[in-house]
This record gives C-alpha cells, structure tokens and sequence, in this order.
C-alpha cells in the first residue's frame, strides 16, 4: 500500500510577482485616482502593475484588465521591464486560476524580454515565477534549476528579500521530494531574513511551513499554533487564496488530533474561499484532506465522496501531486471496503504517477542543480580571497616603496642642504645683480602689457565698427526686397539706419570704459547682448532673433573686463557672419550652465558651409583667439542647407 506524503500539510508556496505593499482599500483608490492623473509614461506603467498585483492577491478577477493595459503601454513607450512586470502579472492570474498553460505563455514572453535586455532583475522575478508553476505541476527537475538561477539573480542584486522567498521555494521542493533536513535548512534560513526584514508576505509562507514541519513531527498543537500566525497575515494583507491554504492546514492538524468537530468546521471554511477564487490546486488538496478525515473516522462514504471530489479536479487541471495523493487514498479506502480489484487499479495509477515524479533523472538533476549553485558560489568566495591577498601584497609593496623613498628623499635634502650652503656665499654676491636684473624685467613686462592692452583696444574698435557696419549693409540690401512703395517707408527705414550708425559712437566708448573697468556682471553682459539683438532685429527686416537664458544663472557674477567684452564680441561675430553669408530667417543666443561651465550657444537655419573646405576669414580667426585669451573653447558645427552652430564654454570661476 502506498506511503503518504506531506502533501497536505504544506500549501502555501509563494508565486512571485514582484515585491510589493499590500494596500488597504483606502490605498487602492489612492492608487487608482493616482493612475487617472497619472501622464502616459512609465510611472503609468508601474501603476498598472501595482494595482493588477493588488487584485491578483484581492480580487482576482480585476486584475487581468489592469495588467493587460500596464503591457499595452510599456510597448507604446517600448519599457521593456515595464512589459517584464505586468507580463508576470498576467501570468500570476493565470497561475491563480490554475491555467498554467496560459501562465506559462505569459512568463515566457517575460522571459525572452529579460534575456534580450540581460535583465538581473527581470531574471530574478521571471525564473522565481516559471518555478512556481514547475512546482504547483510537480516537475521539480524543470524547476529546481529555475530556483537556483533565481537565487543567483537575486544575490547580486543583494535583494534579501528575493533571497529569502528563493530559499523558501527550494526548501518546499525539498519538502515534496521528502529530504527533510534540506527542506528545514531552506526554510529557516528563508524565515530568519523575513523575520529581520519584517515582511509580512515572507513571515506568512515561514509560518505556515514551519507549522508543515511541527506537523511532520506529529507536533499538532505548535503546528496549528503556526498555521494561526500565517492565517492572520492573510487576513491583514487581504490574501483569500493563502487565507484557504491555511484554513486547510489547520483542519488537516485538528483532523489528525482527532478533534473532528473543529476540522470540519475549518474544511468548510477553506472550500468556500477556494471555490469563491477559483483556487483549483487548492480546492484539490483541500477536498483530498477533508476526505482523509473522514476515512480516519470510518465514515467511508463521505471519505470516497470528498476524495473522489478532489481527485476528479487534479485530473481535469493536470495536477499531478494531488492526483497522486487522490490515487493514494482511494486505493487503501477500497482496500478497507475489501474492495481489492479497485485498489489494485488506484495503486497502479499511484504508482505511475509517483514514478513521472520522482525518478532518479529529477533526482540527479535537482542534486547537480544546487552542486552547481554552491560551485559557483564558492569559487566566488575564492575569487574574492585572491583579490584581498593581492591588495595586501600590493599595500606591502607600496610601504616598502615609501620606506626605501623615504631614505632616498633624506639622501638627497641632505645633499641639496650641503650644496646649498656652499652656494650661498655666491648668491649673496650675485643679489644685487639679481635685483636689478628683476627691476629691468619687471619695467619690460609692464611695457609689453601695456603694448598687449592697446592691441586689444585696437581689435575691439575693429571689431565693433565692422559689426555695426554689417548692420548697415544687410539693411540696406534688404530695402529693394522689404519695400514696394519707397516714399515715407524708405525715408523712415534710411532713418533707423542712422540712428543704428550713430550708435556706433557709443560702442565704441563703451570699449573704452568696459577697458578701464575691472570687471563686468552677467547683469551687464545681458543687457548689452539684449540691446545688441534689438538693434539687429530692427536692422534685418527678413531676420527673426531669439535670445534665452536658462534659469538659475546668477546674474550678480562677474566676469573680467577681459572676459566680458570678449564674450559679447564673439556673439557680435557669430550673428553678423550668419546675417551676412548665410541668409538665415531665425537667429538664436542661448546661454546656459552646468557643471559649473557657462556654454553659450548660437545657431542659425542658414546656408550653412563644410568646415574642412571652408576658407578661415578674419572674423573665425578672432572669435577662435579672443575664446583662447579667456581659457574657453570655440567650436562651429554647420551643415550645408541645415545651418551653423558656434559654441563656446567657459569654465566658472570658483
């Protein structure tokens, strides 16, 4: 006669979805109201998964729209974790309502999207998942291997929580192929980080397998005990589907201490919740144990009822541990009946299907699957323990250096000291040469600034007036284009242009004075670029203008005058060159900073030229060396019928 199982102790696995807080009501519509708000990014996305997940755990079939519409938007925004996560609640709700076809399909689709971004984290959720329902089918060889790889993900991400529920997945296939002491070294690890990290959804799958392990042990008290602190956390965090697994352990360990008044009070509980969440594995299982109870009791006919009951919805939803159990209990009932022709037939198929389960294949595999894990895991720890004796080999090397340095630095002070004294006699005679020597020097190097800033003086003037007389040029080509009718507009236009001409006067005593200053404000840099730009916005009748400063930029810094009038000057060029030669309809001057670097930048939507085979003018040539004096960096990018960019970056004074 075939040996029984825990089989009916141990419900509870845990399904990955991701991590998540299981939210009151309250939080729900905080949540939902946050998804109607919620702009179509991936914010939305998460929302979508959030929620799902929440339903997948509450009310299960709401969840199946919210994922399905977190997965249409990711592939809009093309978010590939956002199509990981809501894939996998979507395959959560399938795997819920026992279609392991469909919540396979699902966790799939998930998976190739992990491996084709090499996703840790999409790794760590998929493999934990496709596991599951390996294990819900009993084809632990498919899915120890899972395990491993996701407690392997899980571990570099130093996700503990990942950690925790992997060590509880392995530790319950333990408990199924009946190594008692793995599976009690997997779960008490798993419980022990639950515990650390307080985490209610872990604490309930520990207690409920530590109530499976006390209930191994015949241990019925500690193990209802156990299964009542799992029970309450279902009941917090609103779990109905983990809320019947347990109501179902408590029975099974009321049911075997004989108190059958409670067990069947608990039974009942658990198939109601079962058949309201659709919870076929479950429902399975539960009606298998009810029938156990009453077999216990000698009430055959309620036995067989139940357990034929359960039986018939293993076979219908493939779910092969239960049909076993189901095989197995029905074989010694008709045994007791002495009814031996359908025992034998129970025992055959018990046999048959014990033996797709647990053969010496699924064995090896499970065995190499975890010597694998533990391998790489050590080499691992060996490869660490080189690298810390190869940086302590390396930090002796380094206090040999600085001791054998150190004596060679002494060496030589001690020498310099010794020539030093001997020629100090020498530089007392030369001082007073030295001395006038740097009286010389000193009235040359102000001579040479002085010759340096008249230079500048006269560039500037050069500049300035070739600016303001581009203006002029550029108006007046523009008069026979802009004007029909001649008379008052062209008298009113040749005044503007007199005016603008007049103005020259002033930039020019405006370079004398920013000269005399010692330094210049962004304020004041500002209001020269802004007044330049107006004058030239009402200089070119065919040319719009644009001028943006980004925010934050503190108008109160200074540059030096230096610095001020060579940046204004720049500007100056680079839109006189791009009103003269390249017939641009919009000109723009944006300033900005980052990382402490001022970038001034203006383009144009002009002719635009090739760098390489452009002709470097007079105007290029200054822009380059005035960006040179002032420590910047110059650069033009132009595109032939795209237009012309001229950059330059200064770094900001601390």
């Amino acid at each position: 006669m075939p040996t029984k199982n825990l089989r009916f102790t141990i419900l509870l696995l845990f399904s990955f979805t991701l991590s998540f807080s299981q939210e009151t009501q309250k939080n729900i519509d905080s949540l939902l109201l946050a998804l109607k708000r919620a702009p179509e990014d991936s914010t939305k996305v998460y929302l979508y998964q959030k929620i799902a997940g929440h339903y997948n755990v509450t009310h299960l079939d709401s969840a199946k729209a919210f994922a399905e519409s977190g997965v249409a938007l990711a592939e809009k925004l093309n978010f590939n974790f956002g199509k990981i996560i809501n894939l996998n609640a979507l395959g959560n709700y399938f795997e819920r309502k026992t279609d392991y076809n469909n919540s396979l399909r699902y966790y799939n689709k998930a998976l190739e999207i992990a491996k084709a971004t090499n996703s840790t984290k999409g790794y760590a959720i998929v493999y934990n998942n496709i596991a599951t329902v390996y294990i819900r089918k009993a084809e632990y060889q498919k899915a120890i291997p899972l395990l491993f790889d996701a407690l392997k993900a899980e571990e570099t991400l130093n996700n503990e929580n990942g950690i925790a529920q992997s060590y509880n997945n392995i530790g319950i296939v333990y408990y199924y192929m009946q190594d008692f002491d793995k599976t009690t070294e997997y779960l008490t690890k798993a419980l022990e980080i639950q515990e650390r990290l307080g985490n209610f959804a872990g604490l309930q799958n520990g207690y409920n397998n530590v109530g499976a392990i006390y209930d191994h042990q015949e241990k019925y008290d500690e193990a209802i005990g156990s299964y009542q602190k799992a029970y309450e956390i279902s009941l917090q965090i609103g779990d109905k589907k983990e809320q019947a697994s347990n109501l179902s352990n408590i029975a099974l360990a009321y049911s075997k201490k004989r108190d059958y008044l409670n067990a069947e009070a608990y039974f009942n509980q658990s198939i109601m919740l079962r058949e309201e969440v659709k919870d076929f594995n479950g429902l399975a299982n539960t009606y298998l144990g009810f029938g156990e109870s009453f077999k216990s009791r000698k009430q055959f006919q309620k036995a067989k009822f139940y357990l034929q009951k359960g039986l018939e919805i293993a076979e219908k939803h493939h779910i092969k541990l239960s049909a076993k159990e189901g095989y197995a209990s029905l074989s010694e009932l008709a045994e007791q009946e002495k009814d031996y022709k359908t025992a034998n037939e129970y025992l055959y198929k018990f046999i048959a299907v014990k033996d797709s389960i647990l053969n010496e294949k699924n064995a090896q595999i499970i065995t190499e699957a975890e010597a694998k894990y533990e391998t790489e895991k050590k080499e691992n720890e060996i490869l660490k323990q080189r690298a810390q004796l190869a940086e302590k080999d390396l930090q002796v090397r380094r206090k040999n250096t600085l001791v054998y340095g150190g004596f060679s630095l002494a060496l030589v002070l001690g020498l310099l000291g010794y020539l030093l004294y001997n020629q100090q006699k020498l530089k007392n005679n030369q001082l007073q040469k030295e001395n006038e020597l740097k009286t010389a020097l000193a009235r040359i190097e102000t001579q040479n600034k002085l010759q340096e800033q008249r230079l500048r003086i006269s560039r500037d003037l050069h500049d300035n007036i070739g600016a303001q007389l581009t203006f002029i040029i550029s108006s007046l080509d523009n008069i026979p284009f802009g004007f029909k009718d001649i008379g008052e507009k062209l008298t009113n236009k040749l005044s503007g242009i007199s005016n603008f001409t007049s103005q020259t006067i002033y930039e020019l005593r405006d370079t004398i004075w920013a000269m005399n200053k010692n330094d210049i404000s962004f304020e004041d840099l500002q209001t020269r670029i802004t007044n330049f730009i107006e004058k030239a916005k009402i200089a070119s009748g065919k040319t719009a203008f644009e001028f943006h400063i980004d925010k934050g930029i503190s108008a109160g810094y200074t540059f030096t005058s230096v610095e001020g009038m060579n940046i204004y000057r720049i500007i100056q060029e680079a839109v006189n060159n791009s009103m003269k030669y390249a017939q641009a309809t919009l000109i723009s001057v944006h300033i900005s900073e980052k990382n402490s670097t001022y970038k001034i930048e203006i383009k144009d939507n002009g002719n635009g030229f090739i760098p390489s085979e452009a002709e470097e003018g007079n105007g290029l040539t200054n822009m380059k060396k005035r960006a040179r004096e002032i420590d910047g960096t110059f650069t033009v990018h132009s595109i032939p019928s795209e237009g012309t960019t001229v950059k330059l970056e200064l770094s900001k004074k601390s």
